[in-house]
């Protein structure tokens, strides 16, 4: 199956396996990540305007929420570290974002068809399952099933 592509007047230049996909780096716990951008879609149908609308609000805000990202893992570590424990045997206190990159390797900004925009991360704590923190249209954090 060949895949197809298209040149979003917003994201850029996409492929379409399953969803609309690019590569972009991030900047997130100190650190520069190689990342998937993805604009969930059904049969290949185009990219919505609520997508189009959160990318633009993410791009031009991203510090603000890259501090949101970071702020909301630290805390979710940190006020659940008896219950991630039981999962992750070198369990510790977050101190610093830093810290984060040793716990956590984002993996996907997702773009949901009513313009939610969540961030999935692999973790150490859920191998299985990874984390993911919702930024727009609220902030929420938790397994990455509850934003697929």
């Amino acid at each position: 199956m060949s895949e197809a592509k298209c040149n979003d007047a917003v994201f850029g230049e996409m492929t379409y396996r399953h969803r609309w996909y690019k590569e972009q780096e991030i900047s997130i716990f100190g650190q520069t990540w190689n990342i998937t951008v993805a604009a969930k879609a059904y049969s290949g149908k185009a990219i919505t305007n609520e997508q189009q609308d959160s990318y633009v609000k993410f791009m031009e805000n991203e510090r603000k929420y890259i501090e949101v990202i970071e702020n909301e893992l630290k805390n979710y570590v940190n006020n659940n570290l008896r219950e991630l424990a039981e999962y992750w045997a070198t369990a510790r206190y977050v101190d610093s974002k830093e810290d984060l990159a040793q716990m956590v390797t984002p993996k996907t900004l997702l773009f949901k068809q009513d313009g939610t925009v969540v961030l999935l991360l692999d973790c150490v704590w859920d191998v299985e399952s990874g984390v993911g923190v919702k930024i727009i249209p609220e902030v929420s954090i938790g397994v990455q099933d509850l934003f697929l």
